[in-house]
């Protein structure tokens, strides 16, 4: 991808230039990391590097390694087409789309050398298959599943995300990606959590000791969600997580739960408990 994305530099200069590459184990330029697929020889062919400890790969290389593939640009999108699969990343984003379906790279994508660069675990998980990081050869070791992903069709439930991405608009409709992503994570644990009703609808106009999540009560649960607040939804759904175990979150941090339970992380406006 370095030749055919030359042209879309001028395009992407100011975009570019908010996300400077400075890797915190590794350098583009600096050798690329040793990749292995289904426990071969590991390979350097492929554009990569580590950066804050996670590995990007570019897209282009990754999606040829993987089998047939065509791969295009339109700044700022990146455009894999194979098998039962469509993948694209856009730089600056911090999830990719593979088959409909929005996988988190809290990373982001970034645009490197003329290369679209993507976390590898994302990048992997389209295609249906895992990776094993090797601390003692420093090494990358992808195991291939059925080649994609299923598609969103097949996977996501329309009423859970219609819930679920109407409670994060109530809630966190002015937080960053982030910051939705993680209300969702404290619905979605609480569907988990023997404590809790088992379905997001359920948790979301919870009542058994009091009322849950005021929105649910207002009527602003029903107010149309934003788009961002829709991909927040999926991600969750897919496995984003960035509120770790959290059943609880506030405003503030002078609240009931910050002196009963586990403090775990502040996002944006949003202290988080478990």
């Amino acid at each position: 991808m370095k030749k055919t994305l030359v042209s879309g530099l001028l395009v992407m200069t100011v975009l570019t230039s908010a996300i400077t590459v400075s890797a915190a184990t590794g350098t583009p330029g600096a050798g690329n990391v040793p990749i292995s697929f289904d426990g071969s020889a590991p390979t350097e062919s492929i554009y990569s590097f580590i950066q804050d400890d996670t590995t990007y790969v570019s897209i282009r290389d990754f999606a040829e390694a993987m089998g047939p593939a065509v791969v295009t640009w339109s700044a700022p999108t990146a455009t894999v087409m194979a098998p039962n699969l469509t993948i694209t990343a856009t730089v600056g984003e911090q999830y990719i789309v593979a088959n409909g379906r929005y996988l988190y790279a809290p990373s982001g994508c970034l645009l490197v050398e003329g290369s679209v660069m993507v976390p590898i675990r994302a990048l992997a998980k389209a295609y249906d298959a895992t990776v094993t990081w090797i601390p003692t050869t420093k090494t990358v070791l992808v195991t291939t599943g059925s080649g994609a992903i299923a598609p969103a069709s097949a996977y996501y439930n329309d009423n859970d995300v219609y819930w679920l991405s109407r409670i994060i608009n109530a809630e966190a409709r002015g937080e960053c990606l982030e910051g939705k992503i993680a209300v969702a994570n404290v619905v979605l644990n609480r569907v988990n959590s023997p404590g809790f009703p088992d379905s997001i609808r359920e948790v979301i106009f919870d009542r058994a000791h009091g009322v849950q999540f005021t929105p649910a009560h207002t009527g602003a649960i029903y107010n149309t969600p934003s788009e961002e607040c829709v991909i927040a939804a999926k991600i969750a759904l897919d496995g984003g997580n960035t509120a770790g175990r959290s059943l609880y979150f506030a405003n503030t941090r002078k609240c009931w739960a910050a002196k009963a339970r586990p403090f775990e992380r502040v996002i944006g406006n949003h202290y988080f408990f478990a």
